[in-house]
Formats: C-alpha cells, structure tokens, sequence
C-alpha cells in the first residue's frame, strides 16, 4: 500500500504521477453519485423544512444559499490545500467533512444547527468537487476525458434520483434519509487508499491565472449560467407557451437525464478527438438549440438537445485547460470558484433581463449566453494556438 514519507509525497508514485486503482475511480462514481443527490435534496426539501422548523419558505430556502457559501469556502480552501497535500488526504477530508455534515443533518434539530450542518455538508461537497475532478484531469492516461465525462454523469445521475426519493421518503423519514448519506459518505473514505500522488504545481509559477486561464474562466462562469439558467427557467417558459405544470415538470427532468446521459455518451467519443473541438461543438449546438426553443421549433426537443450539447463542456472543458497547461494543476483550480460563481451569478442576472423582457424570451437570453459561452472557448482554443 502507497505510504507517505517527508518529501516524497507517496511511494509508489513517481514525481509528476497521479496514479488512480480502479477501487479508486469505483469510489470517486458512488461519490459523485452522492454529492448529486445532496445538491440536487434541497428544492424538494423546502417544503418539508418549513413544516419541520416552522419557518416561512423564504427562510427554508436560505439552505441552499448556506450549502454553496461552504462549497466555495471548500473549493477556495482547497485550491491552496491540494499544492501540498496528497491527493488520498484532500478527499478523505473532503468525505468525511460531507458525511459529518449529513449526520448533523439526521441528528440535530434546530434551525441553526440545522444550517451549521448544511454548511460542513457543503463544505466537503466543495472540497471534493474541486479535488475529485482536479485529481482525474491530472492523472495518467489517454482516456481522462472520456473518465471525467462518466463521473460528471454520475453526479447527474444522483442528481435525477433526488427528487424521487425526497418526494416519497422525506417527510416522515428525513432523518433516515442523511443518516444513510453519512453512511454511505464514511464507507467510501478507506477507498482513499486507492489514489497515490498529488496534483502538479510548477515551482515559481505566479498564482494570477493568466490571460488564457481567465479566458477559460469565463467561460466556465457562462457555461454553468447556462446550465442553471436552463433547468431553472424551463417550466415557466413552457408553461407560458401552453404546456401544463406537470408536462413542464416531466420535460425539465428531461432535461437533467439528457445532461447525464449525455455525459455518459461522451465517453464512446474516441481519444483522437481534440478536447477543444468537443467543447466548442457543443457549445455551438447548445446555443442553435436554444434559439430554435424561443422560435417554437419543437420547443420540447430543442431543450433536450440543449442537455445533451451542455453535458461534455465542463468536464471536457477541465481535461482540455490541463493538457495545456500539464504541469502546473493551479491552472484548472480557478475553473471551480468560477463554476461556485457562474451558479450564484449566473440565474440572477438572467433573471433580471427574464423579468425585464417577459418569459418568453428566456430561451433567446439564455442562447446569448451561450453564444457567448461559444466565443470564450473559440477565443481560448486561439490563444492556446497561438502560443503552440
């Protein structure tokens, strides 16, 4: 088994290598599995939580704002953590802190308990975002896309199963329902053993981005608008051009599993294919699909399709930015607190054009930011040609 020793991170591994067991990568899909169906808990749980705590809904909605507050602490935390410590430590903190989180979930009861325990939940989930998909770009390997594209799909599935299991268990089961996730969260840390190494850092390498990580940046920040942007306002958009309240809510969850399966699709893609002609395809049909959901072109369709050319982008777009950048893993760190901010910014200020414009246009505003998506990682793809 890999042990750590002072200077020499892990023996077993190599300087310069990142090596993941297959017990390791099986764990990493049954964690992202598990973040997927935490994230994914609480607009179900709105409801349910005004009722347990006797709040308004309002209130029972600052959950979620607590649960990205401790994400991008984890992600911002971590981004200086994992340049010195081993990739085995910051998920086995980053698992622990997540089931820690879900335990206090199951066991306490008060409001502000309640929303301390949801902030370790989210502070681990950000600790392993970044470190889960960080430790994947760097590891070795020709199929490192095709990897993280099927634990990004994992995460989607968890994602899809919430709600359901929320919908028939919450209410009387709560409790039972974290218990199980904590659980799940403390069977899964011994798999840590699995991942031997530490993410790349070049020596003397300034901590700024740079030009072209700041493009990748921003495109990441528009990416997730997007994504948010799309799932959020697809229900009101398609109720208002006639679709009944169920029919949006089936189509919208149709949505989600194109994005998951999407990803899981993403993996038949062969290994000759550039990162950058992946990201920008699906950027590309992405923003037609939009466009042709707010002409009414098979507006149903056009949203699915919208899943499936959204589902590669982020995590391709992850491996693309560390093959440019192979040896220095602070690179691909910004894209995290820009994904954390693109989730919080990205549906508000949409949202305020939605409001300005009417409903019916937040298929038009939503493809203006993915054309703009589009031209961030066009202008990313000719800056890293230009200085090949």
């Amino acid at each position: 088994m890999p042990r750590e020793l002072p200077g020499n991170p892990i023996v077993g591994a190599p300087a310069g290598r990142l090596v993941l067991s297959r017990g390791a990568v099986a764990a990493m899909a049954a964690t992202f599995a598990l973040m997927g169906m935490v994230a994914a808990a609480y607009g179900p749980l709105l409801e349910h939580l005004a009722r347990r705590f006797s709040i308004s809904l309002p209130l029972a909605g600052a959950s979620l704002s607590v649960h990205f507050t401790g994400a991008l602490v984890g992600v911002l935390v971590s981004m200086r953590a994992m340049e010195k410590m081993s990739g085995r430590a910051t998920v086995t903190a980053g698992t622990v802190s997540l089931g820690f989180g879900c335990a206090g979930v199951a066991l306490l009861t008060g409001w502000p308990a309640f929303l301390v325990a949801v902030f370790v939940i989210g502070f681990g989930w950000g600790t392993l975002v970044i470190g889960l998909n960080q430790l994947v770009a760097f590891s070795e390997g020709a199929r490192r896309s095709a990897l993280l594209n099927a634990l990004n799909g994992a995460y989607s599935a968890g994602a899809v199963a919430s709600p359901i299991l929320v919908a028939n268990l919450a209410e009387h089961n709560l409790a039972v329902l974290y218990a199980g996730a904590a659980a799940i969260a403390f069977a899964l840390v011994p798999a840590a053993a699995g991942i031997a190494g530490r993410l790349p850092v070049a020596l003397g390498a300034s901590r700024r981005p740079g030009l072209l990580v700041g493009i990748f940046v921003a495109a990441f920040i528009l990416y997730v608008a997007i994504e948010a942007g799309t799932g959020g306002w697809m229900p009101s958009h398609l109720e208002s051009v006639g679709l009944r309240p169920a029919a949006a809510a089936a189509l919208t969850s149709g949505f989600w599993l194109a994005l998951a399966a999407g990803r899981l699709l993403a993996t038949l893609i062969p290994p000759s294919v550039p990162e950058a002609a992946i990201v920008l395809t699906g950027s590309a049909v992405a923003t037609v699909a939009l466009l042709a959901a707010w002409l009414g072109v098979a507006t149903p369709v056009a949203y699915v399709m919208t899943g499936l050319a959204l589902a590669p982008i982020f995590p391709t777009g992850i491996v693309w930015l560390a093959r440019l950048r192979p040896g220095d893993a602070r690179a691909t760190s910004w894209l995290f607190p820009a994904a954390t901010v693109g989730g919080i910014a990205g549906p508000g200020l949409t949202g305020l054009v939605i409001a300005r414009l009417g409903v019916g246009s937040a298929p038009l505003v939503l493809a203006v930011v993915a054309a703009a998506c589009f031209s961030a990682f066009w202008l990313a793809r000719r800056s890293s040609v230009a200085k090949a």
